[in-house]
């Protein structure tokens, strides 16, 4: 511990701080802190956060600080517990720190620990919190002192967060595994829910799934009570955030999620804990949609802050395709946010599309137009087909990929005129796929060929020409773009055996270039040669569970067979694991826009293998 007289035996000057600062403004910070002005410590405390601990980063500066802190902690009039905060944040977030600046902070915050145990008894729970964050990092000698204080304060501590915290520390840094062992069983029976969830919760990460049913009944009924909703975007530092410590045991046991979730929605979901886990249920686990959107439809109506409210929101867009038994309250639950500010009613909005509720026309005034091409989607009736593909600002791409040719017919105007008002590379795609010819449409191709935007303009070239179009103005264009790089690539193959002049340029982008670059070719060189032996051995490689490797995956099942015998064992897992292998967040492909990326993969998977 050194007093601010000591501040200037140091060359601050020397050592950094975030964004590469020096530190020569860190002696006038600790100086600071002593100020009587409340408002004075409370401004130098951000910038000691925004520099010294910058989103949890430690710095050669923060471990010079350390011992200073330490001091102002003890004797600065205001901030204590902020200053506290500071100390166990200079020993870095994780139970173990990381070679480095984080090692050194963690060692010299151990160093203080002895000097500042005192503050365990603070009549502040704020600096008595916090000091058992900071006690987390004794060392030595002093862990049986430490051991001892903090046991003191679990036994008679009154607030409910110092004794749950002070439970957590004494699990960590208790030699005894007995003496940890036996104080979280009898804690499971404490009269403090905090503390109850949190003996829990240790006891869970020790445990393997599938959990002890009493365990998890007890983190079910003790952890939704709003004494253990703990801030999920705070740190607790050599623990990590509680939120995300449930999150990763509840990822071991689908079953566990579901009973913590739906407790902790019937409890009032505070901070949006419940509902964060029934959506990592379905990010984690295939096959869960249901129980995801059960829940999601209970968390609806609760409270929620505008965040929390868009994410669930956008949970119940993602998982609802997926899902085959609902809640008819859903539909009345989302009617009451469509209608509310502009991203929670588009969100609404959309769900309500994809749930196919009609009030969304009758209930919802100007409904969005990516709403209005779900719902069309979902329910595949012309009038709401029309409306969709007829709205000013349409963005009917999720409409577009499930029109057959025989629907496409009947909305034959619609279609033609929306590729007059609003060309995307999408809808003129989707005309090739078609494959009605139609003079008209080849004079709207040819001139949005002439467009400025060279995807769009490729994309009616290569229709055009799919449709009995000369080829040239597609040939000119796709060459153009392959001299700069491989995006085109993909308009290359649609063009088949018309693009066979390309193929010296497709092929040299076969071994070089980016995984998606060298899919894309592959994809290309077959389309184009109807030849396969130098495209398989691309896909085959890029195969696997990532977005590109779905795609290969999908490309070589279109292929057909005989596929590599090597593939067969990756295939088996790939069709048969119960949790996801590729991230519900990542890229869809056209045509199966609302399929996750592993449900395509495990669907692939399973053709291939029969």
């Amino acid at each position: 511990m050194r007093s601010p007289e000591e501040l200037d035996a140091i060359d601050w000057s020397s050592l950094y701080h975030a964004y590469g600062e020096d530190g020569s403004d860190v002696p006038h910070w600790i100086r600071a802190l002593y100020s009587d002005n409340a408002d004075r410590v409370d401004e130098v405390l951000g910038e000691l956060f925004n520099s010294v601990l910058h989103q949890g980063s430690v710095y050669p500066a923060t471990v010079a600080a350390v011992p200073f802190l330490a001091h102002g902690a003890v004797h600065a009039v205001h901030g204590r517990a902020q200053v506290l905060a500071l100390l166990a944040g200079a020993g870095g977030h994780g139970p173990e720190p990381q070679p480095g600046d984080e090692e050194e902070g963690c060692a010299k915050v151990g160093d203080e620990v002895s000097g500042l145990l005192h503050l365990l008894g603070d009549d502040d729970p704020q600096v008595r919190r916090q000091m058992v964050r900071v006690a987390r990092r004794a060392t030595g000698a002093v862990v049986p002192v430490a051991v001892r204080e903090l046991t003191t304060v679990y036994e008679r501590d009154s607030a409910a967060a110092v004794r749950a915290e002070a439970l957590t520390v004494l699990t960590r840094i208790d030699a005894d595994p007995h003496s940890a062992h036996r104080r979280l069983h009898d804690a499971l029976t404490d009269p403090v829910a905090a503390v109850r969830a949190i003996a829990a919760l240790e006891l869970l990460e020790q445990a393997q799934a599938p959990y002890p049913a009493d365990l998890v009944g007890i983190l079910a009924d003790a952890g939704g009570h709003s004494e253990f909703a703990v801030d999920h975007f705070e740190f607790f530092p050599g623990v990590g955030d509680t939120d995300s410590r449930v999150a990763d045991v509840l990822a071991e046991d689908a079953d566990a999620a579901v009973v913590v979730a739906r407790s902790w929605i019937a409890r009032g979901d505070a901070e949006s804990r419940g509902s964060r886990r029934a959506m990592e249920l379905s990010d984690t686990w295939r096959d869960r949609e249901n129980d995801t959107i059960a829940l999601l439809t209970a968390a609806l109506p609760h409270e929620k802050s505008p965040w929390d409210l868009f994410e669930l929101l956008g949970g119940i867009v993602r998982w609802l395709p997926g899902a085959t038994h609902l809640d008819p309250a859903l539909g009345d639950n989302l009617l009451a946010h469509a209608v509310a500010g502009a991203s929670m009613a588009e969100q609404a909005q959309l769900a309500l599309g994809r749930l196919g509720d009609e009030r969304l026309l009758t209930a919802v005034p100007d409904p969005d137009p990516t709403a209005l091409a779900a719902l069309a989607a979902r329910t595949d009736r012309l009038d709401h087909q029309r409306l969709a593909l007829r709205h000013p600002a349409a963005r009917p791409d999720e409409l577009l990929t499930r029109l057959t040719p025989d629907t496409a017919r009947t909305l034959w105007p619609d279609l033609k005129n929306l590729l007059r008002r609003r060309p995307t590379p999408t809808l003129a795609c989707r005309f090739g796929d078609w494959g009605i010819q139609d003079p008209e449409l080849l004079d709207l191709l040819e001139k949005t060929a002439r467009s400025d935007d060279a995807e769009l303009a490729t994309a009616a070239a290569v229709t055009a020409a799919r449709l009995g179009a000369a080829p040239d103005p597609a040939l000119r264009l796709l060459e153009r773009r392959l001299g700069d790089n491989g995006w085109c690539l993909e308009e290359a193959g649609r063009l088949g055996a018309a693009a066979a002049p390309l193929l010296p340029m497709v092929e040299g982008y076969l071994a070089y270039g980016d995984e998606w670059t060298r899919m894309r070719a592959a994809e290309a060189h077959w389309r184009i040669t109807g030849d396969a032996s130098k495209a398989v051995p691309v896909l085959t490689a890029l195969a696997g569970p990532l977005p590109v490797g779905v795609r290969a995956l999908q490309t070589l099942l279109l292929i057909g067979p005989p596929f590599p015998p090597h593939l067969q064992p990756r295939l088996r897992h790939w069709a048969t694991a119960e949790r996801r292998l590729v991230s519900s967040s990542g890229l869809v492909f056209p045509g199966a826009e609302l399929r996750p990326l592993d449900d395509q993969l495990r669907e692939a998977a399973r053709q291939m293998l029969a």
